[in-house]
């Protein structure tokens, strides 16, 4: 027997039910949050009590907002009667004063309105200075600094902002000539900060003074500093109070679990039955500190699937949903350059055209081999495939347009595709159309900001499809999605700076490595040094302090689970360094360990005799030549791979344009023989139209296919040499080409052949014309010649002898390469004739009757597991050739 970790969430009972919100959630004596909000309601009372004012004329500043309710529950506790202070966050409490409504040059924190604002202020000191791709960067760039310069401006009153702004701009300049973009977005993003108005620009004012709304200010700090709330404090004097923020205590708590784990998908199982183990225990609410979101989201899902109720305080990009995918979709399938792919993906989140007609236009374009859209549209058999309307809905997207033209037209292209009902019905759906405007009438909102900005000229500015889409894509990274939760939560997601102040009966804390959990946190944006010290940014130093003060409040907390991963990506992973000065040790894997039986895997030998195939192609008698259980799964199973649509070409499609350009030059030139000059100009059209249909030189640039084109030269010349060598000219005999693509069908017994044969040529002989058939092949020399070394083991050209009734024919591979062969005589196109191609094809028909006859009968079909072909069989993973077990 062997004893194996399962390697998936186990669930050995129910999870208990939440919490009832009857105070603070249960926690054992001790919790370092109680002792924490002891003393900071102990100082309030102090405070208020020496000058006489009641609770309710006092407000208590929190750093975060989800803190408030847990210092009303605190206080609730202490004070069981009476009236308590009013803890807020300070966006939380302007807001309660007055509602804000941003400007149309304001810093809105809304990406949908800062965008167009960035743009503008580029717009007027770097006009048409810098390519679309350089302007979109310098955009998302400029937005991002001046949201870093917001909390500082905010900490400034309103009327003294443009002076506090004005000497930090001039100091600011940067010697340097290469940083000039660098030196323009950092003096744009001040200047935007400081001419903005902001949410809390109330509590400057004189009805948030000593006296209005309250008598009393308390300050509680998180983890990092908050300029504004210092800044009240000042403004406030002696009314106000700054609690400090107590250091957590020293050392581990005898509850503290170390997992060291193996990869990142380790990780998140063990994470989650740690959640799990604490919720079995009736430890809850538990706290999962987010370090590194793709894990977060990972162990989220594993809740989720085991039924444990989730709530996320920190959400994820709103671009990352399946709402968003969606939308983009459509904008890139709308893209003039878009691929198959492209328009696959949005006809099957569409509802308005068939499933069946959609999955027939794939099916189509995979036999095809058309990677791009505009080749399906001159596609003949592709073009009569595609849904009713669909190029037309596609076309209604592709011409520039004003911004508030864009969004009419999107919705409506979303409500005509049959998309919108789904994002009505989805949490995130809803978010996107709120975010881009799509609603009725919402659009005007931006209307109004760009004809704000720059007058009606910029309101009336012109998009073109990528600019659009780049817009959308920049408003939807810039939004965060925090999914919708209904009542207690069993497993709370958060940061970990906001374990400050609540109690949570136990957290685990995964993504603890040095990647994730570094004590040295990179400093955010652009800024130098110098730049961030005369700011009055954040400095790498403050931030590693604010993170050490963090962790040290962690580590106190009981029932802790702290997890990291030992290799990622096969790279080895060292645990943060904060985790290597703990001693404690590692703990338990909390996952339940099954014991599982050797079954010992023998050789597949099925029988199917009632699924035999109607008719077989020569590749489908190669594969039960190859390996029976090979024709089993591929051919009567029918698991066969779907063609892959590339929007790069490869090999595959380098063959399919050579066979359609030399069946085109043969049909169109016929007995005419025009000169190797004229059949050379011939080719060379015919080449580049060929391409151009299959869509192979529609990619970037139109350089998809150029290492393909780059050898035609060289194969082109090589097989007019051959040509002009090997066919019939006046006055000297040789064969004639009759027909190329041949379809043939023919029957051995009971059982039905069919092929398509490549070329066949006309030789003329004693007894007259007999079949010359000729198989292209672009593989190399030395395996063409090996095909024909062994007659009896050439099925192809045996098969496609058996498709013909003539009595007498010669059949030959045409190998066609850039170059010589390996010996260096033979020429770059190279006839490799068959000459016991009669004899083989005898030989064929009677074993391919035989063959039949005993599947038909009920033969076992073994898989072999020998010879080359099991390298790259596709039916390998299901007759599990690697797990065999001996005899």
């Amino acid at each position: 027997m062997v004893r194996l970790i399962v390697t998936e969430t186990p669930i050995s009972m129910p999870p208990v039910s939440p919490i009832r919100d009857t105070g603070l959630p249960a926690a054992g004596e001790g919790h370092p949050a109680l002792g924490f909000w002891a003393r900071c309601i102990a100082r309030i009372d102090d405070f208020a009590n020496a000058r006489g004012v009641p609770a309710s004329r006092v407000v208590v500043v929190v750093p975060y907002a989800q803190m408030m309710e847990a210092g009303r529950r605190a206080w609730a506790i202490a004070h069981p009667s009476g009236f308590a202070p009013r803890f807020e966050s300070s966006r939380n409490w302007a807001t309660s004063m007055r509602p804000f409504l941003p400007g149309a040059g304001d810093l809105s924190m809304d990406m949908a309105r800062d965008s167009l604002m960035a743009a503008a202020l580029i717009d007027r000191v770097a006009p048409a200075r810098a390519d679309s791709a350089l302007r979109a960067l310098m955009v998302g760039r400029l937005v991002e600094a001046a949201r870093q310069l917001a909390p500082l401006a905010a900490a400034v009153p309103p009327e003294q902002r443009l002076a506090w702004a004005e000497p930090l701009r001039d100091a600011m300049t940067l010697p340097m000539p290469s940083l000039n973009w660098e030196g323009m977005l950092a003096t744009l993003a001040l200047t935007w900060a400081s001419t903005s108005a902001y949410a809390t620009d109330v509590l400057w004012s004189v009805e948030a003074l000593p006296g209005g709304q309250a008598d009393l200010l308390v300050v509680l700090p998180g983890f990092q500093d908050d300029p504004l709330a210092r800044a009240l404090v000042n403004r406030w004097g002696e009314h106000a109070l700054l609690l400090p923020l107590d250091d957590a205590d020293d050392g581990v708590r005898d509850g503290c679990h170390l997992h060291a784990c193996g990869d990142a998908e380790d990780e998140a199982q063990r994470a989650a039955a740690c959640v799990i183990a604490e919720i079995n225990q009736g430890h809850m609410p538990v706290a999962l500190v987010a370090n590194d979101r793709l894990l977060t989201r990972r162990i989220s899902a594993m809740l989720h699937s085991a039924g444990v109720p989730v709530r996320d305080e920190t959400g994820w990009k709103l671009s990352t949903t399946h709402a968003a995918a969606q939308l983009m979709s459509v904008l890139r399938a709308a893209d003039a350059r878009a691929s198959m792919d492209d328009v696959l993906d949005m006809l099957k989140h569409a509802r308005a055209w068939p499933e069946a007609q959609v999955q027939q236009l794939e099916q189509l374009a995979r036999d095809a081999g058309v990677s791009r859209w505009k080749a399906a549209l001159q596609h003949a058999r592709l073009a009569a495939a595609i849904p009713e309307g669909v190029p037309a809905w596609i076309e209604s997207l592709q011409s520039a347009r004003p911004l508030t033209a864009w969004l009419g037209d999107l919705a409506f292209a979303l409500k005509t595709s049959g998309l919108w009902p789904s994002f009505e019905a989805d949490a995130a759906g809803q978010q996107v159309l709120q975010c881009l405007r799509l609603g009725d009438g919402a659009a005007m909102e931006l209307a109004g900001v760009t004809q704000s900005i720059d007058g009606a000229r910029r309101g009336g500015t012109r998009l073109t499809l990528s600019a659009f889409t780049a817009w959308v894509r920049d408003v939807l990274e810039g939004a965060s999605f925090t999914p919708r939760s209904a009542g207690d939560a069993a497993v709370v997601v958060l940061p970990m700076a906001q374990l400050l102040g609540r109690v949570f009966a136990a957290t685990v804390v995964p993504g603890c490595d040095e990647a994730h959990l570094t004590p040295s946190p990179e400093p955010p944006g652009e800024w130098t040094a110098a730049q961030r010290e005369l700011l009055g940014l954040p400095s790498r130093e403050a931030l590693a302090a604010a993170a050490a003060s963090a962790w040290k409040a962690t580590v106190v907390l009981p029932q802790l689970h702290l997890l990291w991963r030992t290799q990622d990506r096969g790279e080895a992973v060292l645990p943060s360094a904060w985790v290597q000065a703990l001693d404690a040790p590692l703990a338990e894997d909390p996952r339940d360990p099954r014991s599982l039986g050797a079954m010992p895997q023998r050789r597949p030998a099925p029988s199917a005799a009632d699924v035999l195939p109607d008719a077989l192609s020569a590749s489908a008698y190669q594969d039960l030549r190859d390996c029976p259980y090979r024709f089993f799964a591929l051919r009567q199973l029918r698991l066969v791979e779907a063609a892959e649509l590339e929007a790069e070409p490869d090999q595959r499609d380098m063959g399919n344009w050579l066979h359609a350009v030399l069946r085109a030059f043969h049909e169109e030139r016929g007995d005419a023989r025009l000169g190797r000059e004229a059949d050379l100009a011939r080719l060379n059209q015919l080449a580049d139209d060929t391409a151009m249909a299959m869509g192979l030189n529609a990619g970037e640039g139109g350089a998809g296919f150029l290492p393909y084109q780059a050898v035609w030269p060289a194969l082109r010349d090589g097989y007019l040499d051959w040509l002009h060598g090997f066919e019939a000219v006046e006055g000297r005999p040789g064969p004639r080409f009759v027909e190329a693509e041949a379809e043939r069908m023919a029957a051995v017994g009971p059982w039905k052949l069919y092929g398509k044969l490549d070329r066949i040529d006309a030789q003329q002989s004693p007894e007259g014309p007999i079949p010359f058939v000729l198989d292209y092949k672009t593989e190399s020399r030395a395996r063409t010649h090996d095909r024909v070394k062994e007659p009896l083991e050439d099925t192809q050209l045996a098969f496609y002898a058996a498709l013909l009734p003539d009595d007498n024919l010669r059949a030959a591979y045409l190998s066609i390469t850039d170059k010589r062969g390996d010996t260096g005589k033979d020429t770059p196109t190279w006839l490799v004739e068959q000459p016991d191609v009669l004899m083989a094809r005898e030989h064929l028909r009677t074993g391919l009757a035989h063959d039949m006859a005993r599947m038909a009968a009920g033969e076992p079909m073994p898989a072999l597991g020998e010879g080359r072909v099991c390298d790259f069989c596709a039916a390998r993973g299901l007759c599990r050739k690697d797990f065999w077990s001996p005899a």
